[in-house]
């Protein structure tokens, strides 16, 4: 995945480490980095059982003696990771060696990573939050939807349903606005959701404005690089804030709240999601956090161009860190370039317009401006996975890796929807 890939070649640009790899993937593009000394593959979770991949991982840490684990997890294996950092401190304690881990440990990950545990947490804090609701059953959200056919107060109001756990099919129609335009139209869609004790939703209440992200390491409580972007669904367009924005400081302020609330045994990557609603004006930013992400985010390529990343990583290792209100966060250094994935481009910015314009499906207008924004990113930005001198990466990602999973797709007969090229994730259909 690009986030890994782009922590190792700052690591191996910026200090005299030995940098190793690992991944579940044999064809992981990141393997081929030129930055990597050597690369282990993981065992692969077998269902519920993630004990081959929590051993292998341990194996890896333990043969190779590691002093420093970054952990890059996906969003299937962050408990799991948070489980080989305690367990490894652990260890090394035990044995009197010097190990860190820039990786939660589970509970922390869970608390964060839950969608309802973490609104409940943020409300702890008197942050602003969403009107939220964990809902186990079909009649809990309807109890809550149904509510505005009967009180003029709550009758503009809107909610989005979201599964609190990792479901594909559900993610793809989760922007649909609830409740509907009738009562039955409103039971019929949430009964499809088929929500249950074992497969439980979040009913959100749906913030009309711009969404944001952020990426941040923090290291016992304290923040030592941030940066922020605007957000999408699907992002992968990558383009800075001005680190001294209004917006940027307001989001790092939140994020400076909940890591000091961790304590000293808050050390990992922690990124929200958030969406400031229409119509603010002025200096004054209210921020609703819809969602927190307690590993990488792909938005630390930003940080590419920035050699002091790979000092802020190492500052784990002080036994003393200076006062939180004094210390000030690495930021991407300005100018800094906006990323884009050329593969994810080409095809839905040249491609599928050309096809669509075509078939009388799109106009040409439409496809001429398409291209003339691909033609821009070209030029003029940066894509995530290529660069001179460690091209072989980005050669693998399109003409092994993709390829493979595609083979891979279609020997299963298995479906899916869109692709994530930049964190290499097929959505299923």
């Amino acid at each position: 995945m690009t986030k890994g890939l782009t922590i190792a070649r700052s690591l191996a640009r910026n200090t005299n480490h030995r940098i190793i790899g690992a991944d579940i993937s044999v064809s992981s593009p990141g393997r081929f980095s030129n930055s990597l000394a050597k690369y282990y593959r993981l065992d692969s979770p077998h269902g519920d059982d993630s004990e081959p991949y929590i051993d292998s991982l341990l194996s890896v840490i333990y043969s190779e003696n590691v002093h420093l684990w970054i952990s890059c997890s996906s969003v299937l294996a962050a408990t799991e990771d948070g489980q080989v950092a305690r367990l490894a401190q652990a260890a090394a304690k035990q044995r009197g060696r010097k190990f860190e881990a820039i990786q939660f440990t589970e509970s922390i990950v869970e608390k964060l990573h839950e969608k309802d545990k973490f609104i409940d947490h943020i409300a702890s804090l008197n942050l602003t939050i969403p009107e939220s609701y964990r809902c186990t059953s079909p009649d809990e959200a309807l109890k809550v939807l149904l509510r505005a056919f009967n009180d003029k107060n709550t009758a503009d109001k809107k909610f989005l349903a979201k599964p609190i756990g990792v479901d594909d099919r559900a993610r793809n129609a989760m922007m649909t606005l609830l409740p509907c335009s009738t009562r039955d139209e409103t039971t019929t869609y949430v009964k499809s959701l088929n929500i249950s004790k074992t497969n439980p939703f979040q009913l959100q209440q749906f913030i009309s404005g711009a969404e944001y992200c952020t990426h941040a390491l923090v290291i016992r409580g304290h923040v030592k690089a941030f940066t922020s972007c605007p957000s999408s669904e699907l992002l992968m367009h990558y383009e800075p804030l001005p680190a001294y924005s209004s917006l940027s400081l307001e989001m790092l302020k939140f994020t400076e709240k909940v890591a000091q609330d961790g304590g000293e045994g808050f050390t990992g990557h922690l990124s929200f999601d958030f969406l400031v609603e229409d119509g603010q004006d002025g200096d004054e930013v209210v921020l609703y956090p819809i969602e927190c992400n307690p590993r990488a985010h792909t938005a630390v390529v930003l940080f590419d161009e920035t050699p002091e990343m790979a000092k802020a990583y190492l500052s784990v290792f002080n036994d003393a860190i200076s006062d939180y209100n004094k210390s000030t966060p690495v930021y991407p250094r300005a100018p800094t370039r906006s990323y884009y994935w050329v593969g994810h481009d080409v095809v839905t910015l040249g491609i599928l317009p050309i096809l669509d314009a075509l078939t009388g499906k799109g106009s040409w207008k439409s496809t001429i401006d398409d291209l003339a924004v691909l033609g821009r990113h070209l030029v003029y930005w940066r894509d995530g996975t290529f660069t001179l001198q460690d091209p072989v990466p980005f050669w693998v990602l399109y003409h092994v890796y993709w390829p493979m999973k595609f083979v891979a797709s279609l020997r299963s007969g298995r479906a899916w929807s869109r692709v994530n090229v930049s964190t290499t994730k097929m959505f299923e259909g």
